[in-house]
């Protein structure tokens, strides 16, 4: 199930359970399944003669149905209203008693302070428009309660803690309710699985965007259901958030439209546009974009790598009026695409390699031979547009690629003379010659079901370098290796590059690919030393596979 599917669903099984009017114990499901909620309003047994003077509570928004009995409220059950008898509430309900993870409690948690998430002015917002936060009570594990699924779930600032997960591992998260995820501005981010100096666990959730205080843009920041509940709002900026037409997805190495007209209609005095790229941006010496037009109206951005960019627009008025909107742009590539980058770019040179899928021969035939890596595997000798090794362009059985998915990488001009763009490619081979300071990376646009690549990262130089690689499968970031606190260190190879030196092998890569031929996916297995469970497999002057 997708993020946003769990969302749907999880919402509509609320609206559902909120309207049911059979009379409840108020016990909790104690059987460990996530978020199952008692089915009576208060919690109270209905003993009596039909309520039929309770209307919908005006500041719960976990209440969307009249109370159906007389009972009072059953104080050892899960959604307690601490008021409620037979008249409407008068305040929200009192903290949950339950401890268990089924709990399902009112507040966003530690997200109250930063959002003023308080309880909406119904004139502005009715209930029958909010979106419940649907945090759970307090764990001290989510995996102890089988809720391992990219959300924090009982709120605490914290997702996924104590989940298991696999060295590089990536998952899309949210930072914020769990209930108002891809919900107005709120949109999904990504964690990695990190180790440290201790075991596994999932870092923090980046690049996507939480609830927000609300402000007067034209979008729902604070992500409760509700669009400028602000008295007097009469927006003069429209913001995007996620899935607004107005911001669709773009590709690696294709220009990508800015205009400024879309987002503010009024007479404008200045405009700035400003771009934050992702992971490789922190430590590359160039960015991974070019922007043209950033104090224009109409602007335009190129990505080389895939991802997550994040688009902000400045916009001063007339009058001095500023207005401010920020969103994020998803650069997706189809297939399988690694990329690789490094801060000593501009002055050294790794290699990014792709061994082919069933070859397990070794990436040189021997330790002091620099000239001849392996036709098996994908690498500056064999990929490129123009072929520089003595053995011919590599292949692997897949079809050629269309000229858009290459001509607006840095060889352009070559893969147009070709006339296609060849699958597996290397698009950017930083070589301190043709390509300076910029990131590397190997394209395998239609792979098969089940096909298996193995990614190596090569320093045959003295230098010490430190790269990160990310793993893209169907546009999804999949993996990533080298980011602190996983830093490579040490990593160099032999001094007057007389040898192959240094190689990373970074992990193990299996497509998934459905009937239509489109990549939805991978299975991705970090290399770890010979006899280890974790770390990185490094070696020097050793070309096995």
């Amino acid at each position: 199930m997708t993020k946003f599917a769990r969302t749907t669903s999880t919402l509509l099984a609320l609206f559902l359970l909120a309207g049911c009017t059979s009379a409840a114990s108020g016990t909790d499901d104690r059987s460990g399944g996530p978020q199952v909620r008692d089915t009576g309003r208060g919690g109270g047994t209905d003993t009596g003669a039909g309520d039929t003077t309770d209307p919908l509570d005006t500041t719960d928004p976990l209440d969307t149905a009249p109370g159906s009995g007389s009972g009072g409220d059953d104080t050892s059950g899960g959604l307690t209203d601490a008021t409620d008898d037979v008249t409407a509430d008068t305040t929200p309900d009192a903290p949950p008693l339950d401890v268990d993870s089924d709990a399902v409690i009112d507040g966003g948690g530690v997200y109250d302070d930063a959002t003023g998430d308080v309880t909406p002015n119904p004139e502005l917002c009715p209930v029958s428009a909010q979106v419940p936060p649907l945090c759970v009570a307090a764990l001290a594990s989510e995996d102890d309660a089988r809720l391992c699924d990219g959300y924090d779930n009982d709120c605490d600032g914290e997702i996924d803690e104590g989940c298991i997960c696999k060295l590089g591992e990536a998952q899309a998260c949210f930072a914020g309710p769990p209930g108002r995820a891809n919900v107005g501005a709120c949109e999904l981010g990504i964690q990695v699985c990190t180790s440290g100096t201790g075991a596994e666990h999932w870092g923090p959730c980046e690049r996507g965007r939480g609830p927000t205080t609300e402000v007067c843009d034209g979008l729902d920041n604070d992500c409760n259901g509700c669009t400028d509940e602000l008295f007097g709002c009469s927006p003069d900026v429209q913001c995007p958030g996620p899935g607004d037409p107005r911001v669709p997805d773009g590709r690696p190495f294709n220009d990508y439209a800015l205009r400024g007209g879309d987002f503010f209609g009024g007479a404008a005095r200045t405009w700035a546009w400003t771009i934050t790229g992702g992971p490789c941006d922190a430590i590359l010496p160039t960015p991974s974009y070019t922007l043209t037009g950033a104090n224009t109206q109409n602007a335009t951005f190129r990505p080389l790598l895939s991802g997550s960019y994040t688009v902000t627009l400045t916009v001063v008025d007339i009058d001095g009026n500023i207005f401010t909107c920020t969103w994020v742009v998803q650069i997706v590539g189809p297939g399988v695409r690694i990329e690789m980058c490094y801060p000593e770019s501009t002055v050294s040179d790794l290699d990014l390699y792709l061994m082919g899928p069933g070859f397990t021969n070794p990436w040189y035939p021997s330790p002091f031979d620099t000239f001849t890596p392996s036709p098996n595997a994908c690498s500056w000798a064999n990929c490129e547009a123009n072929v520089r090794g003595v053995d011919g362009r590599v292949n692997w059985g897949y079809p050629g690629s269309p000229l858009d998915a290459c001509v607006g990488g840095p060889l352009g001009a070559d893969w147009r003379f070709l006339g296609f763009c060849t699958n597996p490619r290397l698009d950017i081979d930083n070589n301190l010659s043709e390509g300076i300071g910029l990131p590397e990376n190997i394209n395998v646009d239609v792979p098969n079901n089940g096909d298996r690549f193995r990614v190596m990262v090569q320093n045959f130089t003295g230098t010490a370098a430190r790269p990160i690689v990310n793993i893209y499968c169907g546009g999804r970031l999949t993996a990533s290796f080298g980011t602190a606190p996983d830093t490579i260190t040490g990593y160099r190879g032999s001094p007057g590059a007389i040898s192959v030196g240094a190689m990373w092998r970074v992990a193990d890569v299996t497509a998934t690919v459905d009937a239509a031929g489109v990549t939805t996916g991978c299975v991705v297995n970090a290399i770890h030393p010979p006899g280890a469970a974790t770390g990185y497999y490094i070696t020097n002057d050793d070309p096995s596979f």
